[in-house]
């Protein structure tokens, strides 16, 4: 089972998307890129809303790429919810064929008590608690999200965030989630696919992109690492959490033990210190022993420093004047030094606000 996409995509200015894709027919997918790299583009194109014969798209060997939108069995989120203004939570949802399913969807988005009102009297992050439900109501083969966050406040996103991460791990379908910052699908996102000037510089499940990429014109792809780590233990008077890495500690901020673990953990290159000593009289809280694989030099000048922490990769971007004073060769014992600020693994997802 797999979601093929190739062919290209021309727009009028010059802008063009060329890919050649075969997504997994299941899971979580996340599509990632800055503004402008061809993201929703792309999701036009599987939706059926931009069409073109240079473009093939293909669900489990089904061909798509002659059906209008109308006929593909795709359920689709906006960053802007679409309700009908005209009438109450209760008719936009009804305007779905629900069958049985209209109370679970009430209850999953915590709508119970907004039936009655129109669009206008409901808040930005309600209204797309809505959306989402519509879009639960609608038999679907494949989920599309574009952005459902993007366009809310830091609150409204707390408090959505957790309800689309617990939608996306159990629908049972495959779904491709666009959105432009790697934190907000680090947890759930199964399959990443980096977007860049409407071309494809990184592909596959999270771990290995991020042992793979790092783009120096792009701080959101910094990707670095993603870590797999369990919860130990936390710290209310200092609110951090203490999470294990092997027999190795990292702490980081929040309260993450109601958290399904395991938890992954974003460290990106640029976050990461190296020293030959474990050092003392320090506020950075996470010291990691780690041993030295590798050294990569990048396009602007800079070494990558391929570590080896727990059996899991890490990096650490540096510069060649810090890499000839620590006379770095693969093989050496290293300590990786990494703010306890620098690290966010909740990203919204990982747990429901009190």
């Amino acid at each position: 089972m797999s979601l093929t996409l190739q062919g290209r995509f021309a727009q009028p200015g010059g802008f063009e998307l060329k890919v050649d894709l075969e997504l997994p027919g299941s899971g979580v997918t996340s599509i990632i890129g800055a503004s402008g790299s061809g993201k929703s583009t792309l999701l036009r194109l599987i939706a059926g809303l931009s069409r073109t014969p240079d473009f093939q798209v293909a669900l489990n060997s089904q061909d798509w790429s002659a059906l209008p939108a109308h006929r593909r069995p795709i359920s689709m989120t906006l960053q802007q919810p679409a309700l009908f203004p005209h009438l109450t939570v209760e008719a936009n949802l009804r305007a779905v064929p629900s069958g049985s399913r209209f109370k679970e969807a009430t209850n999953r988005f915590g709508l119970q008590g907004l039936l009655g009102r129109k669009p206008a009297a409901l808040s930005g992050g309600q209204q797309q608690r809505v959306a989402l439900a519509r879009a639960y109501l609608k038999p679907a083969a494949l989920w599309l999200f574009d952005e459902p966050l993007s366009a809310l406040d830091a609150m409204a996103r707390a408090q959505l965030a957790p309800m689309l991460g617990e939608l996306c791990r159990t629908l049972g379908k495959p779904v491709i989630y666009v959105t432009h910052a790697l934190s907000e699908v680090v947890q759930i996102a199964d399959h990443l696919v980096i977007l860049e000037a409407g071309r494809v510089i990184g592909a596959g499940p999270p771990g290995r992109v991020a042992a793979e990429l790092d783009h120096p014109l792009s701080p959101m792809i910094d990707t670095g690492a993603i870590l797999a780590v369990e919860f130990e233990a936390y710290d209310e008077a200092h609110d951090l959490s203490t999470l294990r890495i092997g027999a190795q500690t990292l702490r980081v901020r929040g309260n993450l033990s109601r958290a399904p673990s395991p938890l992954r953990v974003q460290i990106p290159a640029r976050d990461v210190a190296l020293a030959l000593e474990r050092p003392m009289g320090t506020s950075i809280l996470n010291c990691l022993s780690v041993t030295l694989t590798g050294l990569a030099p990048t396009p602007d000048g800079a070494v990558f420093a391929e570590l080896d922490c727990a059996g899991q990769p890490l990096r650490a971007r540096i510069t060649r004047l810090s890499e000839e004073n620590l006379g770095l060769i693969p093989g050496m014992a290293l300590h990786a030094l990494v703010k306890s600020v620098a690290l966010d693994v909740r990203g919204g997802w990982a747990q429901s606000p009190e």
